[in-house]
C-alpha cells in the first residue's frame, strides 16, 4: 500500500501534552439585544466551559455541504469513504446548579441593601428567573444546540447514513438526566435528515453507562487527590484573589457606588457565570453591565486555570483515568472492520455500527482531549503567567463549550483504480479526528489524515493496556500530589 500520510511513531503514555434559519435568528438577536456587553468585539466567547456551542460555531456552521466528512481528499492513489464515526459529546447548555442560583440571590440582596436604586435600576430591580427545581437541566438553546448538532453531522456524513436502519446506531450516555436529553435531541436532529422526518421515539434506544461517561466520579484516586484535595486547585485559588480579579472587584463596586469590602472575588467569579447564563437562556443580563471586556477574558482564564487542572493536563490522574473511554473508542473501531471485512464475505451479515454517540460532561471530554495530546501548551497554565498565556492552546471557551465533541471518522481505502467488479484482498483504513467539527492533526502523524493502524499503536497504552483498577487504586488523598 502506498502511504502519503505517514505518521510519526510517538509514546502517548504521558501525552505533550448551515446554521438553521431558527440559529442565525438567535444569534442575530442575541448579539443585537445584548445592549450590556460590547458591540465592537463581543465578549461571548470568553465564558469558559459555560459557553453556548453556537457562540463559538456560529462563522464555521453556517455554510453546510453535503458529505463534506465523507470523503478524503489527501491520500494520494487512494480512494477512501467513510464507514463509521464514533463521538464523545458533552451535553447542550444547561441552567446553573441550585447552589449558584441561591448564590446569586444571596449577592443580589446583599447589593440592594448596598447601592442605590438609580445607580443600576436595571439590576437593582433584577428577578432570578432560573428555576429552582431544574437543578443544571438542559436548558430550550441546549435542545436546540444538540438537534442542530445531529442535524449537522448527519448531512456532513449523508451517504454514510442515509437509509441506514437506526439498529446500527449506538447512544450511550451517563446517568445525568441531561446527558439524556441531549442524545434524545441529537437523535431528532439526526433522524429528520437520515429518515427524510423525525423518527418515532420508540426507535431510540439507549445506554446507560457510568463506567465509561462519569468514570470522574469512580476513580478513587481522582476523587481523593484531586476532586476533594484543594491543594489540587491551588493555582485556580491563587488567581481567584490575584490583583487581577481584585481589581475586577473594586470596578464593580465603583460602578455600583458601593464600599470595596461588599463584593468578594468568589462573588465576582459568580457574576460572570449568571451573566453567561442568563445571556443564553433570556438573551441578556443586567449583571454583564458590571463586567468590561478585558475583566471577561481575566475570567475566561481564572475558569481555564479551574478546569487545567480538574479536566485537564495539571494531574497526571486526570487524564489518565479517561483510558476506560478511549479503549472502547477504539475496541468499537476495531469491531467495524472485522465486521467490515466479513459482511464483505458473507452477504447474511447483518451489517456494523456506522454511528457511535457517547453523551457525557465537561469532565468526561476534556479528560479525553488531555488523553489525545490535543491543544497542549508548552507551559503550564499558573497562577502568576497569565500575560504569557494569552495565545494559550488550552482555552476551554473553545475546546470545551457545552455541547463540544470529540469525533473520529474512520475510513476505508482503495486504490483509485479499483474497479466494482474487482476483488481486494484487504483495505486500507485511516482516521480522521474533529473536535468541535473542525479537523485537527492527531498527534504523532504529519496529515490530516491518518492510517488507523498507525494511530491504534500511538495510543497503544489506553488500547492495549488500560487497567482502570490500577490507575485508580489509592490509599492517600494526596499521593498525586
Amino acid at each position: 500500500m502506498k502511504m502519503a500520510a505517514s505518521c510519526l511513531a510517538v509514546a502517548v503514555n504521558k501525552p505533550h501534552i448551515s446554521m438553521t434559519p431558527s440559529q442565525l435568528l438567535f444569534i442575530i438577536v442575541l448579539l443585537v439585544g445584548t445592549t450590556n456587553l460590547s458591540t465592537a468585539s463581543s465578549p461571548l466567547k470568553h465564558f469558559s466551559t459555560k459557553t453556548p456551542y453556537a457562540w463559538i460555531t456560529s462563522s464555521k456552521t453556517t455554510e453546510l455541504v453535503d458529505d463534506e466528512m465523507y470523503h478524503l481528499t489527501d491520500v494520494e492513489g487512494l480512494s477512501c469513504s467513510a464507514v463509521h464515526a464514533n463521538a464523545v459529546i458533552r451535553h447542550g447548555s444547561r441552567f446553573p446548579g441550585l447552589d449558584d442560583v441561591l448564590e446569586i440571590s444571596n449577592v443580589h440582596e446583599k447589593l440592594v441593601v448596598a447601592m442605590e436604586p438609580d445607580v443600576n435600576p436595571e439590576l437593582y430591580n433584577w428577578v432570578n428567573n432560573f428555576p429552582s427545581n431544574n437543578n443544571k437541566a438542559l436548558s430550550s438553546l441546549g435542545e436546540e444546540e444538540q438537534e442542530a448538532l445531529g442535524s449537522r453531522l448527519a448531512k456532513k456524513l449523508h451517504t454514510l447514513f442515509s437509509d441506514e436502519d437506526f439498529s446500527n446506531f449506538k447512544f450511550m450516555v451517563s446517568s445525568a438526566e441531561r446527558t439524556k436529553q441531549s442524545a434524545s435531541a441529537f437523535f431528532e436532529g439526526l433522524s429528520t435528515v437520515v429518515q427524510g422526518e423525525e423518527d418515532d421515539a420508540d426507535d431510540f434506544d439507549v445506554e446507560v453507562n457510568d463506567e465509561l461517561l462519569r468514570f470522574f466520579d469512580l476513580c478513587k484516586k481522582y476523587v481523593y487527590s484531586v476532586g476533594n484535595n484543594k491543594t489540587a486547585m491551588k493555582e485556580y485559588t491563587t488567581f481567584m484573589n490575584s490583583h487581577q480579579v481584585v481589581k475586577i472587584k473594586d470596578k464593580m463596586s465603583e460602578k455600583l457606588g458601593i464600599s470595596k469590602d461588599i463584593l468578594t472575588t468568589a462573588n465576582v467569579r459568580l457574576i460572570y457565570l449568571i451573566c453567561g447564563y442568563e445571556t443564553a437562556s433570556f438573551k441578556s443580563s443586567p449583571w454583564c453591565s458590571l463586567l468590561d471586556e478585558e475583566d471577561m477574558v481575566i475570567l475566561e482564564y481564572l475558569g481555564d486555570l479551574k478546569h487545567y487542572y480538574k479536566n485537564g493536563y495539571g494531574h497526571d490522574i486526570t487524564w489518565q483515568q479517561s483510558c476506560p473511554l478511549l479503549n472502547e473508542m477504539f475496541y468499537v473501531m476495531d469491531e467495524t472492520i472485522v465486521e467490515i471485512e466479513t459482511t464483505e464475505d458473507d452477504e447474511e451479515m447483518d451489517g456494523f455500527i456506522v454511528g457511535h454517540f457517547a453523551f457525557g460532561h465537561a469532565e468526561t471530554v476534556g479528560p479525553l482531549l488531555s488523553a489525545l495530546g490535543l491543544f497542549n501548551d508548552s507551559e503550564p497554565l499558573l497562577a502568576g503567567n497569565f500575560e504569557q498565556q494569552e495565545k494559550r492552546l488550552f482555552r476551554t471557551s473553545e475546546i470545551l463549550p457545552f455541547s463540544s465533541n470529540v469525533l473520529f471518522v474512520l475510513y476505508e481505502c482503495v486504490p483509485e483504480e479499483f474497479g466494482e467488479d474487482e476483488e481486494i484482498d484487504e483495505a486500507d483504513y485511516y482516521l480522521r479526528l474533529f473536535v468541535n467539527e473542525v479537523p485537527v492533526k492527531i498527534p504523532g502523524c504529519e496529515e490530516l489524515s491518518c492510517p488507523y493502524k498507525t494511530v491504534r499503536g500511538l495510543y497503544h497504552s489506553f488500547v492495549e493496556e488500560c487497567d482502570f483498577k490500577k490507575i485508580c487504586n489509592s490509599s492517600h488523598p494526596k499521593d498525586e500530589l
